[in-house]
């Protein structure tokens, strides 16, 4: 018996690079759903989700394309990028996956702890 051997996809595997995380923050800080930024740039939900999540290669037309559609030039993306503008931290969403992995026992702890403030 003969057996395929799975095509090997870059969208298989993440690769978060700095421009990535910039991305998602500029889509997010206009409070716009992956669906409704992707309408308002012309490109697919899935491209911009992959875009955003490391699973595809950003290429400069691409980048363009995203900030042109959400209303940001290349300098304040490239500010970000460098770390002239510092990104703020998503605090709240890192939490919210440190609870997703933690066990029940730890998760009453935890509970104890945000209602004693």
């Amino acid at each position: 018996m003969k057996t395929t051997k799975k095509k090997v996809r870059r969208s298989d595997h993440k690769i978060m690079t700095k421009e990535a995380s910039v991305l998602k923050y500029l889509r997010e800080s206009r409070k716009l759903s992956i669906r409704k930024a992707a309408k308002v740039i012309g490109i697919s939900d899935t491209k911009l989700n992959h875009a955003e999540n490391g699973r595809c290669d950003l290429n400069p037309n691409l980048i363009l394309k995203v900030l042109n559609g959400l209303g940001y030039s290349y300098e304040e993306f490239m500010a970000l990028v460098n770390k002239s503008v510092p990104l703020p931290e998503n605090t709240y969403a890192e939490c919210v996956e440190i609870l997703k992995r933690l066990d029940k026992e730890k998760l009453k702890t935890i509970k104890a702890i945000l209602e004693s403030f």
